[in-house]
């Protein structure tokens, strides 16, 4: 059963949580005598974004008879961070390998260690590799391989992120972490050139198994733009890397309730770059549970939000001064970056907040824009400014010559006053005796104009993983069995994330969609 694909506040109840969501019955499979054409292949691929084109251009590299089959009309992607440990550009910059010994175990413990360590230290270990050849394809292309601007903070803080985010400039694209379209193109002409083979706006509808459907996984059959039914024979394996379930309803109200309700798009793109609040019905997720697939243990599924940057000092922060919600009440420590800050205001009255600051937040702290690259100089503080002023003009943010008049023009109590009077107070004693915020980090309010913003926009991407899958990224059933001769790749991966995406590693899913693409195509080509 399950809720209505149009019902935007599903709750899971214990009703609910009893009964077979839609999604999970499998249909009627196709019958032979509608299928228009048989291919065959050793490897098929399903989806042609990060992590399927690196998978098919790996197992093409080790000669394997390779096909993409693809819903979309060209290779997709969104964003353009992609992470790795180590590699010879952080090498040619005089930079370190990436920590591991602590930093892991604080992602760990964020994702109360509910998630796969194996997949993680796997990616630590082999994304170097995986990055020298995505830059060795790029650089012969004409592509320059950046490392983007992350936060550089105090390595205790939430804020924080390690040395390793690659961006791809050129052709146009020169905003660093937005180019992996630039990569999508160089793995794409790649595999055409050793001889790999797509086929294009090709929904794949059902996995065959073998054994009276309880053998490997031997095919995939699909549906091409025309209406036709296409069987794709896999000798060696089937891959699924088609993206999220975030724009499937039942599926989110099943595996990431709490926020299935800020998921509302339901109208599929499969050629969309950036798209919020759904972008994909997990097309593979129930394909494979339809195939005998258990699902993930990490539950819920980790959604991917990124919050409001609205004048935060480093490319992936948030605003780091005083933040009050709408009844004029301080809510936390502000020592977090912008999807952590969304997080805890998703939590507070209304789900909105507010940042009140002064002229001298400017000159206080050092700036750096997002896109930036890494070593790029900081912002000037009259260019900060200047910023705020624009979106003084668009009405975003208001401005006062004292903070009582900011606070009128937020439309906050005027027991605001006081929460900005107790803030300053511990500012100028450096020490927070509420939220314990380190000294380094109380920004005073005491310079005019003042400033105030709402800061409770927050932006819904993703939902990440989906079926169980052991570290070598077979799909396996309840009792950890591999299917056989079924992979997941990409953001379907099971238990990789837990609670949230929470941006610690700037590019890491998409670093992992190559890391354990390359990985795969290889595993694929020497073991099935």
């Amino acid at each position: 059963m399950g809720a209505s694909n149009t019902d935007q506040n599903i709750i899971l109840n214990a009703e609910l949580a009893s009964q077979k969501w839609a999604f999970e019955i499998p249909p009627e499979p196709i019958p032979d005598n509608m299928i228009a054409e048989t291919v065959q292949a050793e490897l098929v691929v399903v989806g042609e974004g990060m992590s399927g084109l690196c998978t098919a251009l790996s197992a093409r590299e080790e000669g394997l008879d390779t096909i993409i089959v693809t819903a979309s009309a060209r290779p997709v992607g969104r964003g353009g961070s992609v992470a790795a440990s180590y590699s010879k550009i952080m090498a040619a910059q005089g930079y370190e390998r990436q920590e591991v010994e602590n930093f892991y175990l604080q992602e760990f413990a964020a994702s109360s260690y509910n998630i796969d360590q194996r997949k993680w230290y796997s990616f630590y270990n082999n994304s170097e590799t995986a990055m020298n050849w995505l830059i060795d394809m790029l650089e012969e292309d004409g592509v320059s391989v950046v490392l983007e601007k992350d936060n550089e903070d105090d390595p205790c803080s939430p804020t924080n992120q390690p040395v390793g985010a690659h961006a791809f400039v050129g052709s146009g694209v020169t905003f660093a972490g937005a180019g992996i379209t630039l990569a999508l193109k160089t793995l794409e002409k790649n595999y055409l050139k050793k001889g790999g083979r797509i086929d294009r706006r090709t929904v794949a509808r059902q996995l065959v198994r073998g054994n009276g459907g309880k053998g490997r996984i031997t095919a995939v059959i699909a549906q091409n733009s025309e209406g036709r039914y296409i069987k794709y024979e896999a000798k060696k394996a089937v891959v699924l890397a088609t993206g999220d379930f975030s724009a499937n309803r039942d599926m989110m109200a099943k595996y990431c309730p709490a926020y299935a309700k800020y998921f509302i798009n339901d109208k599929v793109d499969y050629d969309a770059g950036f798209v919020e609040k759904g972008i994909f019905k997990g097309d593979g997720h129930q394909m494979a549970l339809w195939a005998g697939a258990a699902w993930q243990r990490t539950f819920p599924n980790a959604p991917l939000i990124q919050g409001s940057r609205m004048c935060a000092n480093l490319p992936y922060g948030a605003h780091r001064g005083l933040r009050i919600n709408k009844n004029g009440e301080r809510f936390m420590n502000e020592d977090s970056n912008a999807p952590y800050t969304a997080l805890a205001i998703l939590r507070e009255p209304g789900e909105t907040a507010f940042a009140i600051w002064g002229k001298n937040y400017a000159y206080d702290i050092d700036w750096h824009a997002h896109g930036s690259v890494r070593g790029s100089a900081a912002t000037p503080p009259e260019t900060v400014i200047g910023q705020w002023e624009k979106e003084v003009e668009k009405g975003n943010i208001v401005k006062g010559a004292t903070v009582a008049e900011v606070i009128t023009k937020l439309g906050l109590p005027e027991q605001t006053n006081e929460t900005v009077a107790r803030y300053n107070a511990h500012c100028k004693a450096g020490f927070d005796a509420d939220f314990h915020k380190k000294a380094k980090y109380l920004q005073e309010i005491k310079d005019a104009p003042f400033y105030g913003a709402p800061i409770g926009q927050y932006r819904i991407f993703s939902v990440l993983g989906g079926p169980r899958t052991n570290y070598n990224m077979q799909i396996c059933d309840e009792n950890d069995i591999p299917l056989g001769g079924l992979y997941a790749a990409g953001t379907m991966i099971g238990d990789m994330y837990a609670n949230c995406y929470n941006f610690r590693i700037a590019g890491h899913n998409y670093g992992c969609c190559l890391t354990f693409g390359y990985l795969t195509g290889k595993y694929i080509a020497e073991n099935e």
